[in-house]
């Protein structure tokens, strides 16, 4: 890249006190860094400021509008190789797209914070290997374009732990934030969309995301061979790929799915051989499919979550388990029963899957049956004549929609004039015999 004269003017502040350079001009970034005393900010005014660069002291870099760190490709733009360093309000483009190569690498400190920046162009958006405490809030993301499996990860968190992630915007990533052997990390308020996973635990351990907006991705959260996660009051949204999931959970141990929507997936809800999951106050609604189990699950707890016009309620193999925890159960629209003491719980069981739901993971072709004359009395026949287990998947307490308890007089008003008929029937038949 062609590089342009700098002109510097320096500000000093008192003895042994922090100063501020201005760089005026398009510079060399990096020399601007290397003399700059530790504990200052720099201030980056419009420009492009030629990269890579290393930062080796606790600096500030806040960038004005139009203020441009370019790496020409090579490498990662930015190095951070001390604590307490903090970039704000930059535009971190081109970083090399060699494995690993971000637009910001964390390598093995503590304390840093990167907010408001864009970081467009770069194969990795922030990398953090090692150490942690970070504050990465407000960013902007962004991958080179092209597959998602050409493009490298948004945030990177590898063996790293209590870092927060706040109101970061990413798109067009391979995976929106990846986490790898890292624990006690807080996930709030981003918005990932275009993405590979959304939100990708692996191998890590005490996390939590919350008030997140994932949409449009392959997966919103792939949890794989992880342990302690908390996904509260997030939305997960218009996952439509076919092999798409709100949330999948993967030999995944101690997971608390509360107050989440999961809207409009091809699949809502998957649990896959784990432990100790706790599903409460969840809506599921409009997805294809809204709640799939495979596999050996343990010790799940469900209740008070709603399951509305999804178009297959549930595909449940593998290992049975209750769907309610406790007297409190579930609402699901395909459920029908009465409600006889105003408890807003109905009488009967609910249980879920079927016969069709079962064969539609061996024969998918079946789908095409759906809704059909011929399905309709099928699923109808095995509600009437209790032809599903009692030993597992049932709700023994599903949920009904309030309203007034059933009077057991129109029972009776009903009741008592069908026996009458049927009783007449019955004797004429046998007169005419």
């Amino acid at each position: 890249m062609k590089k342009v004269v700098a002109l510097t003017s320096w500000l000093f502040l008192l003895p042994f006190s922090s100063s501020i350079v201005k760089a005026d001009t398009i510079t060399d970034l990096q020399s601007l860094i290397d003399q700059t005393p530790p504990n200052s900010e720099i201030h980056l005014e419009r420009g492009v400021y030629e990269g890579p660069v290393v930062i080796d002291k606790p600096l500030t870099i806040k960038g004005g509008q139009g203020a441009i760190i370019d790496g020409g490709k090579s490498d990662n733009v930015v190095t951070i190789q001390a604590d307490d360093v903090t970039i704000r309000g930059v535009t971190i483009q081109h970083s090399g797209k060699g494995a690993q190569q971000a637009g910001i690498l964390l390598d093995k400190v503590k304390a840093a914070t990167v907010s408001e920046s864009t970081l467009t162009n770069v194969h990795y958006g922030i990398l953090v290997r090692g150490g942690g405490s970070h504050t990465i809030s407000r960013n902007h993301f962004s991958s080179y374009p092209g597959h998602f499996s050409t493009r490298g990860n948004g945030i990177h968190l590898l063996a790293t732990k209590n870092n927060r992630l706040i109101e970061n915007e990413m798109t067009n990533v391979q995976d929106g934030i990846y986490l790898d052997e890292s624990s006690n990390n807080e996930m709030n308020g981003n918005t990932i969309s275009e993405a590979r996973y959304a939100t990708h635990f692996m191998f890590s351990t005490n996390n939590s995301v919350k008030d997140n907006h994932f949409f449009g991705n392959i997966n919103g959260i792939m949890a794989m061979n992880s342990k302690g996660i908390a996904i509260e009051e997030n939305t997960f949204e218009k996952q439509l790929n076919y092999r798409g999931f709100g949330v999948l959970i993967y030999e995944t141990e101690d997971v608390q799915l509360e107050d989440n929507e999961l809207l409009y997936n091809h699949n809502g809800l998957s649990l896959q051989s784990s432990n100790k999951i706790l599903i409460k106050n969840n809506l599921v609604a409009g997805n294809y499919i809204g709640l799939i189990t495979e596999g050996k699950n343990s010790d799940v707890q469900m209740s008070e979550n709603r399951l509305e016009g999804n178009i297959i309620q549930t595909k449940l193999t593998g290992t049975a388990f209750s769907l309610d925890d406790g007297e409190v159960g579930n609402y699901w629209d395909d459920y029908h029963s009465y409600d006889l003491n105003g408890d807003s719980i109905g009488e009967i069981a609910y249980h879920g899957g079927s016969s069709y739901s079962s064969l539609l993971h061996q024969y998918p072709h079946l789908q095409f049956y759906f809704e059909s004359p011929a399905m309709t009395v099928w699923q109808s026949v095995e509600k009437m004549f209790s032809l599903q287990s009692d030993e597992g998947n049932t709700d023994r307490f599903p949920l009904v929609k309030q309203g007034k308890p059933l009077d057991v007089s129109y029972v009776f008003i009903v009741l008592i004039p069908l026996g009458a008929v049927l009783y007449l029937w019955m004797r004429k038949r046998r007169e005419l015999e």
